[in-house]
């Protein structure tokens, strides 16, 4: 199958910079959206630091005989050694971090990679399913029966990330696989989207966006900035396109659970994204 991807960030309407990085490289399906945090520019280095670690650590296309989740973890630990050095180098660079999503695509296998609360979302048909579970404070509650889905959605914490690159030695980032299909639309973005936009009212910006991926990324965050616009917005938008072999069948996708499926249950200190 062929992938196309575009990406987009703005600034949103009241903050006063853009502390979100985004990295889009269809030829070599690698695609990734990171928020950055700690105000005064640091959040703009250290994502823009993640996203370059990515970029390097994953400068050679996917092939299928790949340990994809190694590769995943390898590069998401070199972004983090790199904001850690950084914050050494330059004491006042002390509190930032990012979070981060990555998709990596070869043939009809994608992989999802992501650490604090920016997410990934596929559209396959009508109906769109969150593929990550946020890493933050408010998801913990969820989980625990102490919030509703709904009172997460307005709670003044829900910005607060449980694990962010930059936070610690150690990152436990979750990674998952899936089975894509011709047509299906993966979404990486920035909390800035998802806390303006119920996911319902997503998915229905991507299907009234009958044009371009540049033009599905422009809905989305014009969207975002009429509902407030309160944070910086991100949006990567991948498609894939082309015939697979019959036999092979649909891929169903199960939504995670409020707590997700995470790979340990080691998490960092917590930090406003």
């Amino acid at each position: 199958m062929i992938v196309a991807g575009a990406g987009l960030t703005d600034r949103g309407r009241l903050r006063p910079h853009n502390e979100d990085s985004l990295l889009v490289e269809a030829e070599r399906g690698l695609f990734a959206v990171a928020d950055g945090m700690g105000g005064h520019a640091a959040g703009e280095v250290a994502s823009h630091l993640a996203i370059e670690a990515v970029r390097t650590s994953l400068a050679e296309a996917p092939r299928a005989d790949d340990d994809m989740p190694a590769r995943l973890r390898d590069a998401i630990e070199e972004a983090n050694r790199r904001i850690a050095e950084q914050i050494e180098q330059q004491p006042e660079c002390r509190g930032m971090g990012t979070t981060l999503v990555v998709a990596v695509s070869e043939g009809r296998r994608c992989w999802v990679a992501h650490i604090g609360d920016s997410r990934a979302y596929l559209i396959r048909g009508e109906q769109i399913t969150q593929l990550t579970a946020d890493h933050s404070f408010v998801n913990e509650l969820v989980r625990l029966g102490m919030l509703s889905r709904e009172q997460a959605a307005r709670d003044p914490r829900r910005n607060v990330v449980t694990r962010a690159l930059g936070s610690g030695a150690m990152v436990v980032p979750e990674i998952h696989e899936y089975r894509v299909e011709p047509g299906d639309t993966l979404l990486l973005c920035s909390d800035g989207l998802n806390t303006m936009l119920a996911d319902e009212r997503i998915l229905a910006v991507v299907r009234e966006t009958s044009g371009s991926l540049e033009e599905v990324c422009n809905g989305l965050i014009a969207a975002a900035n009429e509902a407030g616009g309160e944070d910086n917005i991100s949006v990567v938008a991948v498609r894939w396109q082309g015939a697979v072999e019959a036999a092979e069948g649909p891929t169903p996708l199960a939504p995670p659970t409020a707590e997700g499926s995470p790979t340990s249950s080691e998490t960092g200190p917590t930090a406003e994204a």
